[in-house]
């Protein structure tokens, strides 16, 4: 169980780390092409992309350090919570229907695996 704990936090840390990369340096081609990105300002996605890099670093880091592994287990809550909410924003303007356009689907499998990392860990609180 570690074992796919470790790959789930490698997985979604991977994918915290380019989402803020793509909110820093691409935001404006995500806005042309991404109605519910343009739903929050700019600085809104700046302050969501500085939290998903804490975030990534909360889940790799207490385990790589051997302490503090309780802030994985918040970090997972944390981005558990973000990426339902960010699933919830594409689904209002993309709708439910599957897809490449559609992010939704995307954000819902990282939140599904926040919150089961977030379960895994819940002991180290």
């Amino acid at each position: 169980m570690n074992i796919v704990l470790w790959l789930a936090q490698i997985v979604i840390a991977l994918q915290a780390i380019a989402g803020s990369a793509f909110r820093f340096f691409a935001y404006d081609t995500a806005a042309k092409d991404v109605p519910s990105v343009q739903a929050i300002p700019h600085g809104v996605w700046n302050v969501i992309g500085v939290f998903e890099i804490v975030c990534a670093l909360g889940l790799i880091l207490p385990g790589l350090l051997r302490k503090g592994y309780r802030w994985t287990y918040y970090a997972a809550v944390g981005l558990a919570v973000e990426m339902f909410v960010v699933t919830v924003l594409h689904v209002r303007y993309f709708g439910l229907t599957p897809g490449a356009q559609n992010p939704a689907t995307w954000t819902f499998v990282l939140a599904v695996l926040s919150a089961f990392v977030a379960w895994g860990r819940r002991k180290a609180r």
